[in-house]
């Protein structure tokens, strides 16, 4: 009867523990994280512009051809598929636009807030213009996408002076073996943090 009163006991107390961890984890959840990021509809045009007015360099590329995906480059990785290291945009808050490709060479345009502030579009002096989604933004994190159709792309260039950035992103996936002569869509994601 003893041992019986006993385990009685010890399954209460350890049911009774599972329950507030389990409690205290749903709250947890449920308050807000540091630097979360920002739903863009939570906030006016003018807070917006003062969130992306910063020098963004390339944290994280995540990339996808039709139904095959990868990371093409994490900063910090030695082993990476493809180098971004030196890709950044510098955005200013009057709508002015420097992006620094691959090669280290500078672009210099203009950017404006499409769609309810869900799309970034860019156009540089050389004529190229982008169209960036807009998927997240934090106070240390900016996430943006962008979907190609990879048919359309220009695959005879003669010169890398004039690869526009969405060629650039396809051709980025065919040297790291992700997209062939067959795939359709490119989709690829820039996941951004400020330069410290």
């Amino acid at each position: 009867m003893n041992k019986t009163i006993k385990l009685t006991v010890a399954i209460l107390v350890f049911g009774s523990v599972v329950y507030a961890c389990k409690v205290k984890q749903q709250q947890s959840n449920l308050s807000p994280q540091k630097n979360q990021p920002v739903a863009l509809q939570e906030v006016d045009n003018e807070t917006l512009v003062k969130m992306l007015a910063k020098n963004w360099v390339v944290n994280v590329v995540n990339y996808q051809a039709d139904a095959r995906k990868n990371v093409l480059y994490e900063r910090g990785i030695d082993a990476n598929l493809h180098d971004f290291s030196k890709e950044s945009f510098k955005i200013s808050a009057d709508e002015k636009v420097v992006y620094t490709d691959e090669g280290g060479k500078k672009h210099v345009g203009t950017w404006d807030l499409k769609d309810n502030n869900t799309k970034l579009l860019m156009e540089f002096e050389d004529g190229q213009e982008v169209a960036w989604d807009i998927i997240a933004k934090g106070k240390h994190e900016l996430v943006l996408h962008m979907s190609i159709d990879a048919r359309k792309v220009n695959w005879n260039i003669n010169n890398l002076n004039e690869i526009d950035i969405p060629t650039a992103a396809v051709f980025a996936g065919f040297y790291a073996g992700i997209v062939d002569e067959k795939t359709e869509r490119v989709s690829i994601t820039y996941k951004m943090m400020p330069r410290s």
